[in-house]
């Protein structure tokens, strides 16, 4: 399946996500061209994601944080986490 973009807001800010489904059934997540981290929904239906750190690549660059990024723990927030799942959800069907 086609990379898709979805919107999420993350501490009153909406961030623009890039979403590109594997073939595993888990979905990398990019944010502004850097790899943030993977998203994959658990056999109870939530959803759970591993940062980019945790990961091998696999050729994506690495998101890298700033201090002014407001990015850094993007997937560390549960709500943050179910929403793209949500909307992953809703565009795949799941």
């Amino acid at each position: 399946m086609d990379p898709f973009n979805i919107i999420i807001t993350s501490h009153g800010e909406k961030v623009d996500l890039n979403i590109h489904p594997q073939e595993a059934g888990s979905y990398k997540v990019v944010c502004h061209g850097g790899l943030v981290g993977e998203i994959f929904m658990r056999k109870s239906g939530s959803w759970e994601a591993v940062s980019a750190d945790d990961l091998d690549s696999g050729g994506y660059p690495i998101y890298e944080y700033d201090e002014t990024s407001g990015h850094a723990d993007l997937l560390l927030d549960e709500l943050v986490v179910q929403d793209i799942g949500k909307q992953i959800s809703d565009i795949e069907g799941l």
